[in-house]
């Protein structure tokens, strides 16, 4: 019985362990991830500022901005989900569905930012 035991406690702590390095891989992305947006963001800043100052700004430019930073997190997307899914198939079902729904959701808030070929 001392054998099951020993089992299902190493069971439990390489899922514990599994679980922990996930989240250190998926915070790590989501800041690298963030520190980019608040890059793209200041640049859209700085080119809205100059448009509304009269200077040599135009849509162009905020559209060329807008596509830079679509593109980066386009980038932070894919590294996070190619990070995430070598290990989705062993988390439990719960966190499968919800990670499933935050994708969703990601992927409908760029659609309704950016368009439907984002």
């Amino acid at each position: 019985m001392t054998d099951v035991r020993q089992d299902l406690t190493q069971v439990a702590g390489a899922l514990a362990d599994l679980a922990r390095q996930a989240s250190y891989v998926a915070i790590g992305a989501g800041i690298l991830g963030l520190q980019k947006a608040q890059v793209r963001r200041r640049e859209m800043a700085n080119v809205a500022g100059r448009a509304l100052k009269g200077g040599p700004c135009g849509r162009e430019d905020l559209r060329g901005v807008v596509r830079d930073f679509d593109t980066n997190m386009a980038q932070v997307i894919k590294q996070i989900d190619s990070a995430v899914e070598p290990i989705f198939e062993r988390l439990p079902g719960p966190v499968q569905a919800a990670l499933q729904q935050a994708r969703e959701t990601r992927d409908e808030l760029r659609a309704r930012l950016l368009g439907p070929n984002s």
